[in-house]
């Protein structure tokens, strides 16, 4: 068992890790704070710590008596916890003022004002470097033929000030040079990209350090069990939370761009939002304070009325996951709570309405496109001189098998034995139509791809345009930057010199309709930045990447992330979808047979799927 032991010095306090022996304890104390601290009387409890990667180990966290029921965690205990090893020095600064120093950045905390402030964000926050060694604070997903190369950032360095207490949330310090947070606020501080995240469900800290992965379940399958024993929650801790998340939805949320109220929410706030703008706002604002466990639920699930676009999801129920069975009488309990707030379903269904319910998209691609390439299941399909690969999502289902290869522990994954794998699905496409001399034309259909992740898009555009790169801005620090990324070319296992001879000899196009999205809406945006014509009708949008968060309570949710909102090479915010270079006309409507006694009237794609007419297309635009 590895203990996080903290200590302190007079104005400095540092991190220690040292080995100890026999069970874990759980211990309280109560306790009159120390000369000059800030916060008052308080009890401390240690807790274990999960984090799969690093040995089990515990950690100490404050219950001061003004919140009695709400972690507060020592800034450099934290940082230990979700980056294994470091060390945080914490110096008093002046009246109230500590500067906080992890090696990568430095911020200062001023506990009189709860105010925090820091002049690299992005490198304060920093857990990249658990991935590859040296990563700045960048979207990478981990896939092994993809590695982080550099970063530039306009303007280079921008300051950041997090006002805590415009939202009642308290900052202490112990007045022996140690500075306390409230744990989910830490938590959403240092949230990324990688699904980084930790959580507090009352009984044990568990912390995501290595797998990209949105449920703390996944580290700790016993973690939901705690959340989910209680009916209720005490009146304090539903207060905090709801001003915990009203503080993290307006700083850490991406403000994509689509959403009814996306400038209500981005320049006056959630709590306003939902007061002045939604008329199901006060019913939501009120199952969110709620104690009862079953309100609470729904008014979570309410959220989804004012932020759903496809990345966010604010339904914290998935906890009791998809069996349901130990969890009946919560789930009638939810069930009565949301026939009583028949105005905050309807609002939820109309959110869903007004960001594009695409069923009958979705239903007249996979009907019309298997009538003119054949088998539903085919990822490659020729005509004449043109060849057209398929793949419905950005998946990395081989993931496992590709990390062995890179590790020499394993064959290079295949078309027969890793059929599933976009990356897979890809190469094999590409190189049978390289090596077939009668095809000129690669068409890439994404016309019903729901998105995944951006290592294969950084993968695929490489291959097409011998580039690697993402352009995103970050409301938050105010700043744009561009990501080079490194890619095998070859996929031989090595970053060597052999991936800049890499080149396939053919006219690409990428096909789209508006079900493209998230990462099938960046994949087209960059082939066009780059000349690769995008054909078909505009794709359907998406321009955040996914991060994971907890609420004050413990219960794990997604938002569209502040830290990428993708745009184009030009800077422009691609949220609304990529306008094609080539329009193949879908205005036109026909019936389908969805099932034998049912029809649906959907969009025309029929043009869209004729492979001969697309390749001539292409072929015109590339002379």
């Amino acid at each position: 068992m590895i203990m996080i032991k903290r200590t302190s010095i007079p104005i400095m306090a540092a991190l220690a890790i040292i080995a100890s022996c026999g069970p874990k304890t759980v211990s309280t104390r109560t306790a009159v704070a120390d000369d000059q601290p800030d916060g008052g009387a308080y009890t401390e409890k240690t807790v274990p710590v999960v984090t799969k990667v690093a040995p089990d180990g515990e950690v100490t966290l404050r219950f001061y008596n003004a919140l009695p029921d709400v972690a507060y965690i020592s800034a450099a205990d934290f940082q230990s916890i979700v980056l294994p090893g470091s060390t945080m020095t914490v110096t008093h600064t002046g009246v109230g003022e500590y500067t906080l120093a992890n090696g990568d950045s430095k911020a200062v905390v001023n506990v009189n004002k709860d105010v925090f402030v820091t002049s690299d964000f992005d490198a304060f926050t920093n857990q990249m470097g658990l991935l590859q060694p040296g990563m700045a604070n960048v979207y990478y997903d981990g896939m092994p033929f993809v590695r982080y190369k550099s970063i530039t950032m306009t303007p280079a360095v921008s300051t950041v000030t997090l006002d805590y207490g415009k939202y009642g949330i308290d900052l202490h310090a112990d007045g022996k040079g140690t500075v306390y947070f409230p744990f989910a606020t830490l938590a959403d501080l240092y949230s990324d990209l990688f699904y980084h995240h930790a959580g507090f469900n009352g009984e044990k800290v568990v912390a995501n350090t290595s797998v990209n992965e949105v449920s703390l379940a996944r580290i700790d399958p016993d973690y939901n069990k705690a959340l989910l024993s209680k009916e209720t929650r005490s009146e304090s801790m539903a207060e905090f939370a709801y001003r915990e998340l009203c503080f993290a939805m307006d700083h850490f949320y991406g403000f994509p761009g689509r959403v009814a109220h996306n400038e209500s929410l981005r320049t006056r706030g959630m709590d306003r939002t939902l007061e002045e703008d939604l008329a199901a706002g006060p019913a939501i604002k009120k199952l969110l304070k709620s104690t009862d466990l079953a309100e609470y639920f729904v008014g979570m699930q309410g959220l989804n009325a004012l932020y759903y676009e496809g990345h966010t999801s604010m339904d914290i129920s998935s906890a009791m996951g998809r069996d349901r069975s130990q969890y009946e009488e919560l789930t009638s309990r939810i069930k009565s709570v949301q026939e009583n707030n028949k105005e905050i379903m309807d609002a939820i269904q109309q959110g869903r309405l007004t960001m594009g319910g695409r069923a009958q998209e979705v239903m007249a691609v996979r009907t019309l496109r298997p009538q003119s390439y054949g088998n539903a299941q085919d990822t490659y399909v020729k005509r004449g001189n043109t060849a057209v690969c398929v793949f419905n999502s950005f998946n990395t289902r081989a993931q496992d098998a590709w990390e062995a290869f890179y590790a020499g522990k394993g064959p290079k994954p295949n078309i027969k034995d890793n059929n599933g794998d976009s990356m897979v699905i890809f190469l094999d496409a590409l190189n049978k139509a390289e090596a077939d001399p009668e095809v000129e034309n690669f068409i890439v259909d994404i016309t019903s791809n729901g998105g995944g992740s951006a290592d294969i898009v950084m993968a695929m555009t490489s291959l097409v345009m011998n580039k690697s790169y993402l352009c995103y801005d970050n409301p938050l620090t105010k700043q744009r930057s561009i990501v080079e990324y490194e890619v095998d070319r070859d996929f031989n296992g090595v970053f060597d010199e052999k991936d800049k001879d890499v080149h396939y000899n053919l006219n690409f196009g990428v096909l789209t309709t508006d079900v493209a999205f998230s990462c099938g809406n960046l994949f087209p945006s960059m082939l066009k930045d780059n000349g690769v014509p995008v054909v078909g009708e505009k794709s359907g949008g998406g321009s955040c990447a996914i991060q994971a968060m907890c609420t004050a309570d413990g219960f794990c949710f997604q938002i569209s992330s502040f830290r990428s909102r993708l745009n184009s090479l030009a800077g422009e915010n691609i949220d609304s979808g990529i306008v094609p270079d080539i329009v193949i006309p879908s205005d036109e409507m026909i019936e389908i047979q969805v099932t034998e006694d049912r029809k649906m009237t959907v969009k025309n794609y029929k043009d869209f799927y004729d492979i001969e007419k697309v390749g001539k297309l292409v072929k015109e635009w590339n002379k």
